[in-house]
């Protein structure tokens, strides 16, 4: 069955815990036949469930929803675009660990970009790739494996810099001699915590004044991309029971929330809850659920190293 691609989030905006329960339990007696769809995203460590509501026209959308999302695309470069900082999250969880390393570049008056000029910074940090790339080379290794944000803002007196995270196959030093604009740069091992590498990659791409459709970020080839499932049926319980439709399971998650961590250790065992979210839109009553897990520490191969930070001056 062909169902519309759209916004879900921008679609339902509110948060549940702001209504009157009367007017939870009047959505939740609407008739009008609904098909929800339940995705899985596995970057990493993390793990994220989205369940939403899907329609096979556009006219039943709520209109805040109503442009085409895409969930992997590379060529969604514009930072403005919340799906593009969500993905750049889960691409750097899926593809990095604590033996990789987090590189702040800067840039001394000499070798600043004219202000506004993006494509000059996009040249600056191609340049010094290459560099990198060169000299790994030499040492018998292959190509780096990265993702790189581009942060200025002449609004806030923000000069231009880079944020890089790249693997750890090359000496810290070594990757930082490469670079060739400025002395005082920031490099250090990532270090994850309880969240993964969410909090580096939500600081990285948080949300600020851009230019419209500006190019910020970039990654490198032979990176992967999480892994997303959608599915329109669940048991009960992992591995017990007959299949129902997921809509069969919203109501009683957005009746009582606590029935949301519940039924998620029932669905996978091996994830520990984080957090949930319950929106809604007046436009149709109906509801869109975020979930955050992590894989259980038992279960993670341990990545931990001492982490650390220095600056070059």
């Amino acid at each position: 069955m062909k169902y519309v691609p759209y916004d879900y989030e921008a679609a339902y905006g509110k948060q549940l815990e702001d209504l009157h329960e009367w007017f939870v339990e009047n959505m939740l007696s609407y008739r009008k036949k609904t098909v929800y769809a339940l995705k899985e995203i596995r970057a990493g460590e993390q793990f994220e469930v989205e369940i939403y509501p899907q329609f096979k026209s556009m006219d039943d959308v709520p209109p805040e929803g109503r442009s085409i999302r895409k969930d992997n695309s590379r060529a969604q470069r514009n930072l403005n675009d919340k799906n593009a900082r969500k993905y750049v999250e889960r691409l750097i969880n899926r593809n990095f660990t604590n033996r990789d390393i987090w590189i702040t570049l800067t840039l001394d008056d000499e070798h600043l970009p004219e202000d506004g000029d993006m494509d000059a910074a996009i040249k600056i940090i191609k340049k010094w790739i290459r560099r990198v790339n060169y000299k790994r080379r030499k040492l018998g290794l292959g190509n780096s494996r990265y993702v790189y944000v581009i942060e200025y803002d002449p609004y806030a007196r923000i000069r231009w810099h880079y944020h890089v995270v790249m693997d750890g196959d090359m000496d810290m030093d070594a990757v930082e001699k490469c670079w060739k604009q400025s002395s005082r740069n920031e490099i250090r091992r990532l270090q994850k915590d309880e969240n993964g590498l969410s909090g580096l990659a939500n600081y990285i791409v948080k949300e600020k004044h851009r230019i419209k459709s500006e190019r910020r970020w970039n990654s490198s080839k032979g990176l992967i991309d999480p892994d997303i499932r959608v599915v329109h049926s669940k048991q009960p319980e992992k591995g017990k029971g007959s299949y129902k439709k997921i809509e069969k399971f919203v109501k009683l998650m957005v009746k009582d929330q606590d029935n949301i961590q519940e039924q998620m250790r029932k669905w996978y065992p091996e994830y520990d809850f984080t957090n949930s979210g319950v929106y809604y839109n007046d436009f149709n009553g109906m509801f869109y659920i975020h979930v955050r897990m992590r894989k259980r520490r038992s279960q993670e191969h341990d990545e931990r190293s001492p982490g650390k930070c220095r600056w070059k001056t």
